[in-house]
């Protein structure tokens, strides 16, 4: 009896035993679980930021924001090119005599944010006797201030007809000194019928001091659709010797038909290209 009773004794203890153990276990395996999760956080925190990979943009759009940037800063802008050749040139005919002279004309615009100057303008002609005519000139204000335009005309004695031409800017270079402080009014414009020319007439005054008879002013003629029909200027006289004595000036368009002429630009430039 004593014997049964001692071996029920130790099958107690043994069955009570194994739970404990298995209690150990499963905390020692929790422990070390829970010691992997905070030791991942903390490598988490303490690891640098990933690099963000760069953009891949074509060479062409990245020129193309760039230009925008760089010519016009405060406005977006429909050309890329620094100096533009606007819409609107054409040839045209000035027969003088039995002299005949070809005409190229047209309007560049100073997309960037600096004045320019000495702005070169190719125009190749493609005659109809299969020969070709290149001419190359600026327009007829010197320097262009930015945003601003210039009208050109460029010709020559050729007594053939043109078939096709072609018109670009060869180059340019920056600086150059636009007139400032000067006040423009027009007093008088249209198409004389009896004398069969255009003209522009007003007066220049000045705001600030200096010498009126250092200038001139530059008139660009178009039609309705906004094709340059001529580009002419006049020295600006005053009357007086006095430096802030007012100016007048007359521009006429008198060596084609401009009878359909339905607006104009002006433009103050130096006497001198």
């Amino acid at each position: 009896m004593g014997i049964a009773t001692n071996r029920l004794s130790i099958l107690i203890e043994g069955v009570m035993t194994e739970p404990k153990k298995s209690v150990r276990i499963v905390m020692f395996i929790g422990l070390i679980a829970l010691n992997i999760l905070l030791l991942t956080v903390v490598l988490q925190r303490t690891r640098p930021e990933r690099t963000p990979q760069a953009k891949m943009v074509s060479p062409k759009a990245v020129s193309t924001a760039m230009e925008h940037k760089l010519y016009l800063p405060l406005a977006a802008s429909p050309y890329d090119a620094p100096i533009v050749l606007l819409p609107g040139d054409g040839v045209y005919y000035e027969r003088d005599q039995d002299i005949q002279i070809v005409h190229v004309v047209g309007e560049v615009l100073n997309n960037t944010p600096t004045t320019v100057n000495k702005v070169m303008i190719e125009a190749v002609l493609n005659l109809k006797s299969g020969d070709q005519t290149t001419l190359r000139g600026f327009p007829s204000v010197g320097s262009i201030a930015p945003g601003n335009q210039a009208c050109f005309d460029l010709y020559v004695m050729e007594s053939k007809e043109v078939e096709s031409y072609a018109v670009k800017v060869l180059s340019y270079a920056t600086g150059g000194s636009v007139p400032g402080g000067v006040d423009i009014v027009i007093t008088n414009y249209g198409y004389d019928t009896q004398n069969a020319w255009y003209s522009v007439e007003g007066t220049i005054n000045n705001v600030d001091p200096m010498i009126l008879n250092d200038l001139r002013a530059v008139a660009t003629l178009f039609d309705s659709s906004g094709r340059v029909l001529g580009c002419e200027q006049s020295y600006v006289r005053t009357q007086s010797e006095e430096a802030n004595a007012p100016a007048t000036f007359s521009i006429l368009f008198m060596n084609r038909d401009f009878s359909q002429a339905s607006n104009f630009s002006l433009a103050v430039a130096g006497a001198s290209q």
